[in-house]
């Protein structure tokens, strides 16, 4: 147990047995997400200090945490905190509109003259400012919004390296796909993992961009940011060039990221001049079902909750196979995904891919068509931890097809180290996903601490039409009253 192993270190550096009890407290933690805990003693001792200067262990005012993860948050406030000011010429700024306006065919004065248009406020807060954070829920404009941002900064900085990254290659796809389809036809832009970004090796655990060779890019996009943990947003900020802005775009209502901290949604709160949400939906109409679903679990609001969704509960084989048949019959397989929050045992990924395989295919072996997910990042293949491709049989040897940076791609599926079948994945992995139907199935366990309404958000706002949700009532009354706040030294 990595606790005890650390229990054994820290006992070997200090005899005082509530330093020791701190250290794995804040370990214990740290498992969960959080970078730092409550702790209302302070403690004298070498291995704690009160700026992150030295020891394990940092205390400040009533907070306390590892003194790695205290200074990446520090360095990221900081650079958020201090982020500058870009002068623009006034003249350019109109032309740069005028030029997004005819390209886009807006009508110039609702980038003029509207000052309720919170896309426009953005795109134009967005030059003025270093640093700039873009939220907002699913069908709020933030890819139409980023497409202005980009076509005002190309037509502004005609020379300008651009990049645009997420934190999985699906994400990366996603992001290119959307761009793209508004962007002229003759601007094409691509879009690539963090980890290709910053040219991280595996192997030594290292990055080929840092504080001393920094990124070459004047401009930087990350999409799906709210999956940054602290270390990666730490490293991508350690790696930008002086003059660089960095953009931001994500929902601050999704989980967090998957390792610890909870960069995007601390961010959210901090910033104040450069940052904007958007609140207004243009693809769901105010009363759609997928959308109030999401603002019930924003506001934890049960009583709306439950007035918009009616949840079925199958419990035996045969109810789940009978209510599994209805909706796949209802929905097709072309773009529609079962989301579970667990990957093994009653209610999973696992037990629910083997269900619908039957219903599907009649086995549970390979088939033509069927989609698989990586479970592991391979970088000599060029495939990552969340990649989903589709199984083809060519010359007796199964090949599973990838969409990688715009392009196609087929692997021997031989030589995958590591993959499962896709038509459910875990709420998790469809982060940075869209899909017209989602059905989603939660286990009927209230010790399971991963079922918050952030969690459920998640998986809701996948849905571009139809959502299903198999659950027990008292499930969904314990999600809509259980918030996840990390806490971190951000906030």
């Amino acid at each position: 147990m990595l606790v005890e192993q650390i229990r054994t270190f820290i006992q070997s550096l200090t005899s005082n047995p509530k330093v020791v009890e701190l250290v794995l407290q804040v370990q214990q933690q740290l498992e969960k997400g959080h970078t730092a805990i409550q702790f209302n003693e302070t403690l004298e001792d070498e291995l704690i200090s009160s700026d992150g200067d030295h020891g394990y262990i940092v205390q400040q005012g009533k907070l306390a945490g590892f003194r790695r993860f205290f200074n990446q948050e520090k360095a990221i406030a900081a650079d958020f905190n201090n982020s500058q000011s870009i002068e623009n010429n006034p003249d350019e700024i109109k032309k740069a509109i005028e030029y997004v306006c005819q390209t886009l065919e807006l009508p110039v004065i609702e980038a003029q003259q509207n000052e309720q248009d919170k896309q426009w406020q953005a795109s134009l807060e967005f030059l003025a400012h270093s640093r700039y954070i873009l939220s907002g829920g699913p069908g709020t404009g933030k890819t139409t919004t980023v497409v202005r941002m980009l076509m005002m900064f190309s037509y502004l900085n005609p020379d300008a390296k651009i990049a645009l990254a997420a934190p999985t290659g699906k994400a990366a796809n996603r992001m290119m796909q959307s761009i793209n389809n508004l962007l002229p036809k003759d601007k094409p832009q691509t879009a690539q993992t963090l980890h290709r970004l910053l040219g991280f090796n595996q192997q030594k655990n290292t990055v080929k961009y840092n504080k001393n060779n920094p990124l070459p890019y004047d401009l930087i996009i990350i999409d799906e940011a709210s999956m940054l943990d602290v270390t990666i947003a730490y490293r991508i900020i350690q790696a930008l060039k002086p003059s660089a802005q960095l953009l931001l775009i994500g929902d601050r209502n999704q989980l967090p990221s998957v390792e610890p901290g909870n960069v995007f949604a601390d961010l959210c709160g901090m910033a104040k001049l450069n940052y904007k949400e958007l609140i207004e939906n243009f693809r769901f109409s105010q009363d759609s079902i997928i959308s109030m679903l999401c603002v019930s679990l924003i506001n934890q609001d049960l009583e709306t909750f439950n007035q918009y969704h009616q949840h079925k509960n199958p419990q035996s084989r045969d109810e789940k196979h009978k209510a599994m048949q209805d909706w796949t019959d209802m929905t097709g397989t072309e773009s529609a995904i079962i989301l579970s929050p667990i990957k093994y045992g009653r209610d999973s990924v696992t037990e629910l891919n083997e269900l619908v395989m039957q219903i599907l295919y009649k086995n549970n072996k390979l088939n033509q068509g069927m989609p698989i997910i990586v479970s592991k990042n391979d970088y000599a293949l060029n495939v990552f931890n969340g990649d989903i491709g589709h199984l083809h049989l060519k010359n007796n040897q199964w090949f599973a097809n990838f969409n990688i940076q715009g392009s196609q791609k087929s692997i021997n599926l031989d030589a995958i180290n590591g993959w499962q079948a896709a038509h459910a994945i875990t709420i998790h992995k469809s982060q940075g996903s869209e899909y017209d139907h989602v059905l989603i199935v939660l286990p009927n366990d209230l010790e399971l601490e991963i079922l918050t309404s952030s969690l459920l958000y998640t998986a809701i706002s996948r849905a571009r039409k139809s959502i299903t949700i198999w659950s027990s009532q008292r499930i969904i009354a314990k999600i809509l009253a259980t918030n996840e706040n990390r806490m971190t030294f951000l906030i």
